[in-house]
């Protein structure tokens, strides 16, 4: 996916959150479009930042090294 040209994005990513019953931490997070994430919280407004901040840094960190970003299988519709 090339950006060169747009100066505003979004992408949306599918987030799975998994909540613990036995072991800790409580929630595990993970992307499917991007294998490379996994990520987790003691709360779950903790697994969320810790999900937003781990798929920020990856997505960043590709730019930076001009590797393509994942392209999302998920589509979000807003209808006004």
């Amino acid at each position: 996916m090339s950006l060169s040209h747009i100066t505003s994005f979004t992408l949306i990513f599918k987030a799975l959150l998994a909540e613990g019953v036995i072991f800790e931490p409580a929630y595990t997070v993970d992307f499917p479009d991007v294998p490379d994430i996994i990520t987790s919280g003691a709360t779950l407004p903790e697994a969320f930042r810790h999900a937003c901040e781990a798929l920020d840094l990856h997505l960043e960190t590709l730019q930076k090294l001009h590797l393509p970003l994942p392209e999302p299988k998920h589509h979000l519709v807003v209808q006004v």
